[in-house]
């Protein structure tokens, strides 16, 4: 019967993903054992049927408690208990000219005495430019080159790349082109090649360096010449591609009245925001104001995700309820968490339902988040999620409270041997035929 059981708990839970809340200290596991040692010491002597629906309701138990507590726990936090529900983002009131990421801790709560992220005004007057060499235009079905070996270098900052190729009689103009553009872009220099038409339907090269901008000291990025020492021939000279059609320029900005440049655009402010310019300003006025405001759809998906798991758990109950299990009391017992908090949870938008399911008004907590009044809202969520956290902790430790069971025998009123394995051999779920 083991081995049914096992298969049936691989099959169903052992592809979810492990989250931190499912690794534990010492002191944490011994804090579970001694619960153990203790729920033991109270606990009459039962016999319970052993049969394979019952383990795995256990098993289904167990897990549901686990996923409700991991959940639960992902959203708390010790300095602020609604910091989990209540993310932000980076935002930019005008991405046109720039947009920006949030790269400071995952969870920005205003808790207080915390470094806030800025308000930033951003002013682009150019951004960041790469060098651009475009070279001969040449007539597409002619071959301007004599039959040999050619060969060119490209020079990207400190390395040098060597270019060979084979001219025919057979070849064109077009036909070698575009042979060296597919060897240019495969070899992954820090530059793309590409070709330009003119009116005339004749074909150049273009080079476009994958970097922006110039350290001051170097005015290219790559330079494009030949080895008079080699035994080819000048490609350059039949390509043209050492025309530096224009030089990489740096990005000039203004950001909160202070002017910047920078050889890159994108560029990090203050550890907190990474911000990427699109585009320069087209007047004055012609602003991005950079801030933090509520992340309303990871809002949403915390809160939905919360509600989610406390209801798979009510829909085990029901579900169980026909079975020779005592569903009865986990669906009371889970429930009642609901029916508790039920005043606060439906003045924050979660309407709880005779049967114990909780239902998300999205549109008052919409109306919430445009009135302000989103974090008290959340917080009245918090009180319902630590009592998620208490109540999946009690499942976890003995799931077995709500299975059918025939009693033999009551705790000593005095003196009771705790023997902890009992309740660990149902909470580690390892079932055996062994009476």
């Amino acid at each position: 019967m083991i081995s049914t059981v096992y298969n049936y708990y691989l099959s169903t839970y052992a592809k979810q993903n492990v989250s931190k809340s499912d690794t534990h200290k010492k002191s944490e596991l011994k804090d579970i054992y001694k619960r153990m040692v203790k729920t033991s010491r109270k606990s009459p002597l039962y016999k319970i049927e052993n049969t394979e629906g019952v383990q795995k309701y256990a098993i289904d138990l167990k897990e549901t408690a686990r996923a409700m507590k991991n959940i639960a726990s992902s959203l708390s936090d010790s300095d602020d208990p609604t910091a989990g529900f209540n993310k932000k983002k980076a935002t930019s009131t005008n991405p046109r000219i720039a947009t920006v990421n949030y790269i400071g801790e995952s969870t920005l709560s205003e808790v207080e005495g915390e470094e806030k992220a800025p308000d930033l005004s951003l002013y682009v007057k150019n951004v960041a430019s790469p060098q651009i060499n475009v070279g001969k235009f040449l007539v597409q079905e002619e071959l301007d080159f004599a039959p040999g070996t050619y060969s060119f270098d490209i020079s990207v900052g400190d390395y040098a790349y060597e270019f060979q190729f084979n001219v025919t009689k057979s070849d064109t103009n077009r036909g070698i082109q575009d042979k060296l553009v597919r060897l240019i872009n495969r070899s992954n220099i820090g530059a793309k090649a590409s070709l330009d038409m003119n009116m005339n339907a004749e074909t150049a090269m273009k080079m476009t360096s994958d970097a922006t901008g110039n350290v001051g000291y170097r005015e290219l990025i790559f330079m494009v010449s030949h080895d008079n020492n080699s035994d080819t021939k000048d490609a350059v000279k039949y390509l043209g591609l050492d025309n530096v059609m224009e030089k990489p320029t740096n990005a000039h900005f203004v950001i909160n009245g202070i002017e910047k440049d920078t050889v890159s655009n994108t560029f990090t402010v203050e550890g907190k925001y990474e911000i990427t310019l699109a585009g320069a300003s087209v007047t004055e006025d012609d602003i991005a104001h950079i801030g933090l405001k509520p992340d309303f759809d990871t809002i949403m998906e915390n809160v939905s995700d919360l509600i989610n798991v406390y209801n798979n758990m009510v829909d085990l109950a029901i579900e169980k309820a026909d079975g020779s299990y005592d569903a009865g009391k986990l669906h009371r017992d889970v429930s009642s968490m609901a029916k508790m908090h039920k005043n606060e949870l439906d003045a924050a938008g979660f309407t709880v339902e005779k049967d114990g399911h909780i239902k998300i008004d999205e549109a008052l907590i919409i109306q919430s988040a445009n009135e302000g009044t989103l974090a008290d809202n959340l917080q009245k969520l918090n009180s319902f999620k630590n009592s998620m956290v208490k109540r999946a902790d009690n499942i976890s430790i003995n799931p077995m409270v709500y299975v059918d069971k025939k009693l033999i025998a009551y705790p000593h009123p005095v003196k009771n041997y705790p023997n902890p394995y009992v309740t660990s051999r149902y909470s580690g779920m390892m079932f055996s035929t062994v009476v």
